[in-house]
């Protein structure tokens, strides 16, 4: 699979967030690696992603479902967006708009409702990799994400997703998918 430098500049931050946060993953730091690095891919594959993008993208893809192991919530959007504004370096203080943007629209069941074509990217990314490549994301072919798969494997991927709603559920009974937009 030909690799472009911003998608590969993303990827490197992902790995220098998921290295310095390591332990707040326990077991779980692979999977949700493979998560992050499969939903970069995608978002390479759907869209151009412009140099001065890639890093908020791997910083926003890093912290995308983070919210769940850092504050220990299944309703973890809110969490998620502020952990990562109050992360980002300060040379990228300025994207910090389209980060949250990023993390807020990325469980909308219609498409995102921000301008740049990355926010969409990522919604479809993620439903594409929960689902398993079930819902394709537009212009990746499905041989695509099997090498992404490949090389970002997801075992234990789909079960770690079953425990997190499991206790979603206990969380909030009512409400099990707080994360869901229309």
């Amino acid at each position: 699979m030909p690799t472009d430098p911003a998608v590969d500049r993303a990827h490197r931050v992902a790995d220098e967030l998921l290295e310095e946060h390591a332990p707040v993953f326990g077991t779980d730091l692979a999977i949700y690696a493979g998560h992050v690095h499969r939903v970069i891919g995608l978002v390479g594959l759907q869209t151009p992603v412009p140099d001065a993008l890639a890093a908020p993208l791997g910083h926003a893809a890093f912290f995308h479902d983070a919210g769940i192991w850092f504050d220990d919530t299944w309703d973890y959007l809110g969490p998620s967006a502020r952990r990562a504004v109050a992360a980002l370096p300060a040379d990228q203080a300025e994207h910090a708009e389209l980060v949250t943007a990023l993390i807020d629209e990325h469980h909308r069941l219609r498409p995102a409702r921000h301008a740049d074509p990355l926010v969409e990217a990522l919604r479809r990314a993620d439903l594409t990799d929960v689902t398993a490549g079930l819902v394709g994301a537009p212009g990746v072919r499905r041989q695509q994400y099997r090498e992404l798969t490949e090389r970002y494997p997801a075992s234990g991927f789909r079960p770690m997703l079953l425990r997190a709603f499991r206790s979603g559920l206990r969380e909030s009974p009512l409400h099990p998918v707080p994360m869901m937009k229309l």
